[in-house]
């Protein structure tokens, strides 16, 4: 759906000032973005605009002898410049938009990055409410953290914890990601999009620091909570069939 790519939905979030603190730098990729973006930062992700469950996300950076990038789960492949790097992704996807994010230095369990989906849901009276969050941790050679990549799921708090963050800090996170979570959705009432879940992705730098990865307006997954030993699957399960009894609107 055209109404939720991912640059439309960056440049609504971003004209919040609350938000776009949390915002990692973005760009539409052209030539010349591309070179800033690469001889600016460490690492650089290029995400396909419309497409999601991270089909079209690579992972670029630049080397002593060139440029490497990865699509998803893919080898790792080369580019002698910028410019041979933007031709190459366009050659693969010549009609899809992509944009550029700074990559972040995520935490980290066991040497893979994390980052962290937060349920806020509707109840039968349309009001929101927080439903749960999990931690994600990228499958290996992945640079996503979808399930179909290989990802895994566990805690936050023991994701955080084999982090190395101390058991105040991770209640300290825990409680700025739901804030910043409420934020989101109460703004994105304003979006041109009627959702009654969402699956907020926020990740965490290895500084405690959260930055907002995604948010999922439309029909986001409800099954990777049923590794938990809480009650956030069945918290999510009530909701859902609470509002999708007594309101007929899903979008």
């Amino acid at each position: 759906m055209d109404r939720l790519a991912k640059w439309k939905m960056h440049r609504f979030y971003e004209r919040n000032p609350l938000l776009a603190k949390h915002l990692p730098p973005t760009a539409v990729m052209t030539p010349s973005s591309l070179a800033i973006f690469l001889g600016k930062y460490k690492t650089v992700y290029i995400k396909g605009n419309t497409v999601h469950t991270g089909k079209a996300v690579i992972k670029a950076w630049k080397t002593a002898a060139g440029y490497k990038y990865v699509w998803k789960t893919g080898k790792v492949l080369s580019a002698s410049s910028p410019a041979d790097l933007f031709q190459q992704i366009k050659r693969r996807m010549p009609h899809e938009l992509f944009i550029l994010q700074q990559g972040i230095d995520l935490a980290r369990v066991k040497g893979r990055a994390f980052d962290v989906r937060v349920m806020i849901m509707r109840n039968r009276r349309r009001r929101w409410h927080y439903a749960g969050m999990i931690a994600k941790i990228h499958g290996p050679r992945s640079v996503v953290s979808n399930y179909s990549a290989g990802a895994s799921y566990t805690s936050i708090e023991n994701a955080l914890g084999k982090a190395g963050f101390t058991a105040k800090k991770v209640e300290g996170i825990k409680r700025r990601m739901i804030a910043l979570s409420r934020a989101i959705i109460f703004y994105s009432e304003k979006y041109p999009f009627f959702s009654y879940q969402s699956g907020i992705d926020l990740a965490v730098d290895k500084k405690g620091n959260i930055w907002i990865i995604e948010v999922n307006l439309h029909n986001p997954g409800h099954f990777v909570f049923k590794v938990l030993k809480d009650n956030s699957y069945q918290t999510i399960k009530h909701l859902f069939t609470e509002y999708c009894k007594y309101n007929k609107r899903r979008i």
